[in-house]
């Protein structure tokens, strides 16, 4: 692909057309006065109409429309010098001129039609070869560095030392040179690589790898004007590949010529001067697409707008996009066809006439070939995600459903099918269930009754779908989406036990328990899903049976003896039909319910435990729940020997209950404890001890203390003898305090008493009772604290009811 064309400029041209915008071109054989020859040459022509040239040292700024000097304004010992490249923009009539002097000095000039002022000078340590500016800064090089000079964070930073370093060149091979990218942005040259950097020193940009060092290059938007020995080599910048190789020997200069909105290119060797044109992004365009070049296209036609925003309504790119989806519909690329299209915002409609014998639903595929047949079926797919896209626009048509699910249909998506039909259930009509039946979707056919609030419909494919009388449909989940869909919903009642019925006959216990315990609303007899009807139903599912007691117990706390009893029971069948290893868990239930339940039978329980010695732990339990303490606090401790268990099990019988009956259960246990003492001197006496000092406990320490053993030396009763002094402090403290209130509460009643005696109170026939709304016709009234006044047989009907 070309980018640029060359012209060789000679003396032959002359024509108006030809020269217009090329003045500078003949400068260098006419009256410029110079000394040399022209060594570096620089055109303004939209603001000031000036042409700088420079020739031994000596800068000279002449009128580009009479190529006359201008008086007054010359600068000498000049290296090389650099304009700013925002100088167009500036509305004053100025612009800014950057020059390196031979005396390292770098001077900012303002140079307006008549004068030129020095604004600043910095010093720096070499003398550079090359200068540019900008709003944003000066980049500069030497031989062997590159300089920057951040004028928006320097401008008190003016030394030697004002100039960062931001790149060196250790081969010397390789020629000091760069180019302006964008305002702040610049191309370094390198060993062989083009350095993209800001005046910071910083880039996110990968470097540009050359085929040739670089002689000199400049940058012309979105081109690299690359001058290498013998050629001129193009680089795209947006892929930083070469596009274009242009042979021109002894290449010596290149120089940029704004012209209007195009940046011409002016090239030098030692014999000619050639102006390189720029082809129009047009051309370019119609290049890379007619050579198959799409995503080039594409980029470069996106290239000339500065921000996303702007391509959605640039022309160039929405031509160019369309062109490129136009010729990937042709080649059958249709997924990036219609991505285009979406782009472009085309009507479906548009699309679906590129497209013979659309949509042959009615008749088998009218005589295609399978590769043509294949085809189809790709466009379909890519047709059906299109459509999905733009469902906000092409939804209010009347044929968009239709043609959607019919597309689906043939592709035989059966996901998207589920997807669409479940999001647009309530658009399709009920009567397609028929044509999804015949596709063989039926899990797709219960979704649409399901919308359809055809709930015996869909459960009853779905039932099929599980006993294989329909198969072949791999987007059934499976049987536990007819419990999801009983369980989110609320159907007749009689259904849905049915429905759970089934899933117990089918085995899948905990679907159909997550039904029953869901549903549950009363135990009234109308109900389907009573615990009585629950429980008969599921008897012989022993698993299932305990699951839902334990629900029906602890979550809906039903206390029924019926339904307690029946779960002791099931706990001991699990017990005794195991060994003591396995089955620690279930006793650790028994025992914690037989103490928290109050609904079971108890002498019922008692009397089968009774037949087994292995439970002895849990006759103690039921002896505590018939509050004959004694006889379980000796099985704890005589028989067992675990007095830790006796004295958390003193702890629960006492929980709920006054602080006389408390007193009552620990002083049992203390004197089962002493009875056992000479059994077990030591063990009876550190528990006794540790049930003492307990604080959950309550005891009589005055009776307690009676009944210790003399023997115990004060050091082991210290503990026992301290909580019974903070017990009786506390105790004592307390009916203090309570007298005291009850003296205050009497007090304040009293003088309250006083005042009303002393108040007068007026009664006549206007007042009214607060109660009866009648009048008064007695002297005698009762007076209530917020000075309403009642009858006094009202008074004493009010507070009797």
């Amino acid at each position: 692909m070309s980018s640029f064309r060359i012209r060789e400029k000679t003396s032959d041209d002359s024509t108006p057309s030809e020269t217009k915008g090329y003045e500078c071109l003949c400068i260098g054989s006419q009256n410029l006065g110079t000394r040399k020859p022209i060594i570096k040459i620089k055109v303004v022509r939209v603001s000031l109409h000036r042409v700088f040239t420079l020739s031994d040292n000596f800068l000279q700024i002449f009128d580009s429309d009479n190529l006359q000097p201008i008086p007054n304004i010359k600068l000498k010992n000049v290296s090389t010098f650099g304009i700013s490249n925002t100088s167009d923009q500036h509305q004053g009539g100025y612009i800014d001129i950057c020059v390196s002097t031979k005396r390292n000095k770098i001077q900012i000039y303002r140079l307006d039609k008549i004068n030129i002022n020095l604004i600043y000078e910095i010093s720096v340590q070499d003398s550079f070869i090359s200068i540019s500016m900008d709003d944003h800064g000066i980049i500069g090089c030497s031989e062997t560095e590159y300089f920057s000079y951040d004028s928006l964070n320097s401008n008190d930073r003016r030394s030697i030392s004002s100039f960062t370093s931001i790149l060196k060149l250790d081969d010397p091979n390789t020629t000091a040179c760069f180019t302006n990218i964008s305002p702040g942005q610049y191309l370094l040259n390198g060993p062989n690589v083009g350095v993209t950097t800001s005046l910071q020193g910083m880039s996110q940009r990968a470097p540009i790898m050359f085929i040739s060092s670089p002689i000199n290059f400049i940058y012309s938007h979105p081109y690299l004007i690359v001058l290498v020995r013998d050629y001129i080599h193009i680089y795209s910048y947006l892929d930083d590949q070469l596009k274009q190789e242009i042979p021109l020997k002894y290449c010596r200069t290149l120089l940029t010529m704004q012209q209007e909105n195009i940046k011409n290119i002016i090239v030098t060797n030692k014999d000619n001067i050639y102006l390189l044109v720029p082809l129009s992004l047009e051309e370019q365009i119609e290049q890379l697409l007619n050579s198959y070049r799409l995503q080039e296209a594409l980029t470069l036609a996106e290239s000339t707008c500065s921000s996303i925003k702007q391509r959605n309504t640039n022309r160039l790119v929405l031509s160019t996009k369309k062109r490129i989806a136009l010729i990937e519909f042709t080649s059958m690329n249709v997924v990036r066809a219609l991505s285009l299209f979406d782009d472009i915002n085309l009507d479906f409609h548009e699309i679906m006439t590129q497209i013979p014998n659309f949509l042959p639903l009615n008749s088998p595929w009218p005589n295609i070939d399978e590769n043509l047949k294949n085809q189809y079926i790709q466009w379909l797919n890519a047709f059906c995600d299109y459509m999905r896209k733009k469902s906000a626009e092409f939804s209010r048509q009347s044929d968009y459903y239709p043609a959607l699910l019919k597309a689906y249909l043939i592709v035989t998506s059966r996901e998207i099918i589920i997807e669409f039909i479940q999001t647009n259930s309530s658009y399709i009509p009920v009567d397609y269930c028929k044509i999804l039946i015949d596709a063989q979707h039926y899990h797709a056919t219960a979704l649409l009754y399901s919308a359809h609030e055809k709930h015996e419909q869909a459960i009853d494919i779905w039932k099929k779908l599980v006993s294989n009388e329909y198969s072949n449909d791999e987007t059934f989940p499976g049987i536990w989406i007819i419990a999801k869909y009983i369980l989110e919903r609320n159907i007749d009642r009689s259904l849905e036990f049915s429905i759970a019925t089934w899933l117990l006959e089918r085995h899948e216990e905990e679907l159909a328990l997550k039904i029953f315990t869901s549903k549950y609303q009363s135990e009234s007899n109308n109900d389907p899903f009573s615990s009585k009807q629950v429980i008969n139903l599921i008897k012989t599912h022993p698993i299932a049976l305990v699951t839902y007691l334990e629900y029906a117990v602890f979550k809906l706390k039903l206390e029924t003896d019926e339904i307690h009893t029946m779960l002791v029971n099931i706990y001991l069948d699990q017990i005794l039909s195991k060994s003591d290893i396995d089955n620690e868990q279930t006793r650790s239930k028994l025992q914690a319910f037989i103490i928290t339940s109050n609904s079971y039978r108890v002498q019922t329980i008692l009397n089968r435990i009774n037949q087994t010695n292995r439970l002895q732990r849990e006759v103690a339990l039921l002896y505590g729940k018939m509050n004959k303490f004694e006889q379980a606090f000796r099985i704890l401790v005589d028989e067992l020997e675990d007095f830790e268990y006796a004295e958390n099990y003193c702890i629960a019988l006492s929980q709920g209950k006054s602080s006389d009956d408390r007193k009552i259960v620990a002083h049992v246990l203390f004197k089962v404890f002493l009875n056992s003492l000479n059994k077990y001197p030591n063990e009876i006496k550190t528990a006794l001890l540790r049930l003492l000092c307990n604080n959950e406990i309550e005891f009589d320490f005055i009776e307690v203390l009676q009944h210790l053993p003399s023997h115990w030396s004060l050091a082991s009763l210290s503990q026992i003898l301290l909580r019974a002094l903070r017990t009786y402090s506390y105790t004592q403290r307390s009916t203090k305090i309570e007298s005291s209130l009850i003296r205050v509460q009497n007090e304040k009643l009293n003088i309250k008493l006083r005042q009303l005696k002393c108040l007068n109170t007026m009664i006549n026939e206007q007042r009214q009772c607060k109660h009866c709304l009648q009048q008064f016709y007695e002297t005698s009234c009762v007076i209530y604290q917020d000075g309403s006044q009642v009858h006094v047989h009202c008074a004493k009907n009010y507070n009797r009811n």
